[in-house]
């Protein structure tokens, strides 16, 4: 099922992002309009993901009257197809893209190179792709339940909100933009398992209020960063 109204939550760093973003944001939103889904869309300027991310839900809780949050990174790219199958998994509590991190596994790549001379080079990045919490083993072209998920793509029930706040009365937010709001997603809390980041506390925080958190292995994501191209005549040139 399609969630009744979605709250798009940009956190941005430095109030930046990726041309790739702005246009799968503009083929998305047309999607949605012509679904006649509501649509709100809230971002953040700063370095401080975790406060970035907690802003976005205070608007998304108190002023709009959305059905679920979608959090969506400035540096993302996707396809409107892939969203939309995302976005029919409403009934979820949290559902995510898995998303690759901005590095490649280089000894992947040319192991799969060496075995397969005859593959597109273009396809070699996508086998030595970094992604984000990926399962063990081959994945579904299913909606599948994993532990954790990042959140660069990320839809979220409102009402897995409603039961964290409820939980948790001391995670209000007493300064800030969003003083009297709370502090979903606070990196760093199991130091008996070490540092956890944002969003892999915030998954393990919604599972211990009962939440489930699954992931969508057909969604494509693109991770745009910099990209440093080296080179050496005595490598490049065969010398």
């Amino acid at each position: 099922m399609m969630p009744t109204g979605i709250c798009i939550a940009t956190p941005a760093y430095e109030g930046q992002c990726s041309i790739r973003y702005t246009e799968s944001l503009l083929h998305l939103c047309l999607a949605l309009s012509q679904r006649r889904i509501g649509l709100n869309y809230v971002t953040t300027q700063g370095s401080f993901i975790s406060a970035g991310r907690n802003n976005c839900i205070h608007y998304f809780l108190t002023k709009t009257s959305a059905s679920h949050l979608l959090f969506i990174d400035a540096d993302m790219s996707w396809r409107t197809a892939d969203m939309m199958r995302l976005l029919n998994h409403a009934e979820l509590d949290i559902v995510s893209a898995l998303c690759p991190r901005k590095r490649y596994d280089w000894a992947a790549i040319a192991k799969v190179a060496r075995e397969n001379p005859d593959l597109d080079p273009e396809l070699l990045p996508l086998h030595g792709a970094d992604i984000i919490g990926r399962p063990q083993g081959p994945l579904p072209d299913v909606a599948i339940e994993v532990d954790y998920a990042g959140a660069g793509i990320m839809l979220i029930a409102r009402s897995v909100f409603d039961r964290l706040r409820t939980a948790h009365p001391d995670w209000v937010l007493t300064d800030g933009v969003s003083k009297g709001g709370h502090a979903y997603f606070d990196g760093g809390r199991d130091q008996s398992r070490g540092f956890l980041g944002e969003d892999h506390a915030f998954c393990q925080e919604a599972r211990a209020v009962g939440a489930r958190v699954h992931v969508c292995p057909w969604l494509k994501v693109g991770h745009i960063g910099n990209h440093e191209f080296v080179g050496h005549p005595t490598v490049a040139g065969g010398f």
